[in-house]
């Protein structure tokens, strides 16, 4: 007799091709978790297969799941760009104001505008996690990510907070860093060594690790975070900073934006816009890592963009998808900004989109992989607050030693998100 504990992988895999999409394979979720993931990568896979690249996007405080057909870009035919549902709708509750988010392997960090509890989903099995900040401060930059490879269990994910600020007792900018542990569900401060540098541009998550661009006087540079060792590294950008005394152009600044491909390498697009260079160029990293990177070339195309936010690259066609906000002529007060998503590659610069943009609000489109991650606490009972201390010694480098942890539950119970 054959035990399903018997079949090939590649005959699970079959089988599971064959159950319905209309199946409720949550329901069986908990029978077979290697079963569940299987089936919604199948399932992943055919959609995009059949509709093209999927993507969320942060559009005017909402998010949204969009699709981008790219087949026969090449070959003079159109790309087509379609919107899913929309992921900013709690259930029992009216529609959230989204400031910001952060991915990284299947979950979403959003931020809230005017508020400052945070709300980690999964889009794919729909549950919602509320954490409530330590502090509240007007600036701040919040990252995802998780320690060693274990990205399939929510204990060994964590969010590291960046604020920045004047302190008008000490009269000077202060930066303070906290990490909230899923486990523990508690924040902890981060004494971090005195740095002169400062974050320019998003972050994102690569292997579990995030990555922003910084500068420090002029110079810029990536900033990584290891969040298993919980220590900030540098690495060189593949472009050279080119100073004030060079400028020709005061009216933009230069475009430096990461990105991420297959969850694996980084991504860096760059323009010169200070020195009216008209180019655009794209790196992809062949090799990363929190202490060192080697780059490849990906993309150089004789075109200008302003304003690019966020970008993704597909590497079957050899396209990057741009996201750009802002006016035409940023000198007329009476224009309105705009949101624009343009597909550029050799000899193609296509617009899928360009519609109005509530004004102050940035759009941010990036890559999205269904994820079988639960990100529920398994315990309901409500949590007294406590504090507690903790103290180690000082390592080699940069480094960003816990001094504090408090824990902070939310009274309120998590609720799921609406599938796309």
């Amino acid at each position: 007799m054959v035990m399903i504990t018997d079949l090939t992988f590649d005959l699970e895999k079959k089988i599971l091709a064959l159950v319905p999409k209309e199946s409720r394979p949550h329901a069986w979720q908990t029978i077979c978790k290697r079963w569940y993931a299987v089936r919604q990568d199948l399932l992943s896979k055919k959609h995009l297969a059949r509709t093209g690249r999927e993507f969320i996007l942060l559009l005017n405080t909402n998010v949204f799941s969009t699709t981008i057909n790219l087949e026969g870009v090449h070959n003079n035919v159109d790309p087509v760009m379609e919107f899913g549902g929309k992921l900013g709708s709690l259930q029992d509750s009216n529609d959230l104001q989204i400031h910001d988010i952060f991915y990284c392997k299947g979950l979403v960090l959003c931020t809230m505008v005017g508020k400052q509890m945070l709300v980690v989903c999964n889009p794919s099995n729909r549950e919602t996690r509320y954490v409530e900040p330590r502090t509240s401060h007007d600036y701040f930059e919040y990252a995802l990510g998780y320690k060693g490879s274990k990205s399939s269990c929510v204990n060994s994910y964590k969010i590291l907070r960046y604020c920045r600020y004047f302190d008008k007792q000490e009269m000077r900018t202060v930066s303070e860093f906290e990490l909230y542990d899923f486990m523990s569900d508690s924040w902890r401060v981060l004494d971090v060594d005195e740095h002169d540098w400062e974050i320019s541009a998003r972050g994102v998550s690569v292997k579990g690790n995030t990555y922003w661009v910084a500068k420090e006087n002029e110079d810029q540079f990536i900033l990584s975070f290891d969040f298993t060792r919980e220590r900030f590294g540098f690495l060189p950008l593949p472009y050279e900073s080119a100073g004030p005394e060079d400028s020709m152009n005061d009216e933009y600044d230069d475009t430096a934006v990461l990105s991420v491909v297959r969850d694996e390498q980084l991504s860096v697009l760059h323009q010169y816009l200070h020195l009216d260079l008209y180019e655009m160029k794209i790196w992809v990293s062949n090799m990363i890592g929190t202490k060192k990177v080697s780059w490849g070339e990906f993309l150089v195309v004789d075109v200008v963009l302003l304003n690019v936010v966020s970008f993704v690259v597909d590497e079957e066609h050899k396209v990057a998808v741009c996201c750009s906000t802002g006016k035409d002529d940023p000198s007329d007060d009476s224009e309105e900004e705009c949101t624009s998503i343009s597909i550029i590659g050799k000899n193609i610069q296509s617009l899928v989109y360009d519609e109005g943009a509530i004004h102050g609000s940035w759009p941010h489109l990036i890559n999205y992989v269904p994820s079988p991650v639960q990100i529920l606490r398994k315990s309901t009972r409500k949590s007294k607050r406590k504090r507690t201390t903790r103290r180690h010694q000082p390592e080699e480098g940069t480094s960003a030693r816990s001094v504090e942890e408090t824990k902070v539950t939310p009274k309120a119970k998590p609720k799921a998100y609406r599938s796309f």
